[in-house]
């Protein structure tokens, strides 16, 4: 049953105790979900509109309503993955002070572990998703800027301390997508120690 202001006197018109607007934002994250446990079960690759909406209980329309394509879902789904990462990251990089190292390290570790989902598509499906390429290219850089802005800020030469935080960024992602498809066999307390240890080997490189 329709309740609420009606069109006439410009309300939100409410159906189910909701708005046009909530109900579609439901969807969309439903969609979203949807995408994100394809993506933990097949990967990229298991993403297909019908398959979305089969797993969200969503008819295409509903797709469409929310996305354009399959991609710009992905690259939707990414970029909010993304920031989720670098969140925390931000919040114990904003000095050049070495005893943060093993704050920053347990903080990375421990979000790759959270939500193996999300982790697959930050870390693994780049690799392997055509889909997913421009995405990344377009993402990765406010994390190397990161690095190089706050964790290397006392090499002085520009190109120097790029090279450095492009070099540990790219490295540190391949670790991570390697400890995430089994190719790479580490404990959680090994991870955290070689993150700390690499970053240590850096700070030194142009000192």
């Amino acid at each position: 049953m329709q309740t609420g202001q009606d069109s006439e006197s410009g309300g939100p018109r409410i159906w189910g105790g909701t708005t046009l607007t909530e109900r579609r934002e439901a969807r969309r994250a439903a969609l979203l979900d949807a995408a994100l446990d394809l993506i933990g079960e097949a990967g990229a690759a298991g993403v297909t509109m019908r398959a979305v909406c089969r797993r969200a209980n969503l008819t295409d329309r509903y797709f469409y309503e929310s996305f354009s394509s399959r991609d710009e879902l992905l690259d939707v789904l990414y970029r909010s993955v993304a920031d989720e990462f670098l969140g925390p990251m931000t919040a114990f990089t904003d000095a050049d002070d070495p005893s943060r190292d093993r704050a920053l390290a347990e903080i990375l570790v421990d979000k790759v572990l959270a939500d193996p989902r999300k982790s697959r598509l930050f870390l693994v499906e780049p690799y392997s998703s055509t889909g997913l390429g421009q995405t990344t290219i377009a993402v990765m850089p406010a994390f190397t800027r990161l690095i190089q802005d706050h964790l290397f800020v006392h090499i002085e030469d520009p190109v120097r301390r790029r090279l450095t935080a492009v070099s540990m960024a790219s490295g540190n992602a391949g670790m991570f997508s390697a400890w995430l498809n089994g190719s790479l066999r580490a404990t959680r307390e090994q991870i955290v120690e070689h993150c700390v240890a690499t970053l240590t080997a850096y700070r030194t490189i142009y000192r």
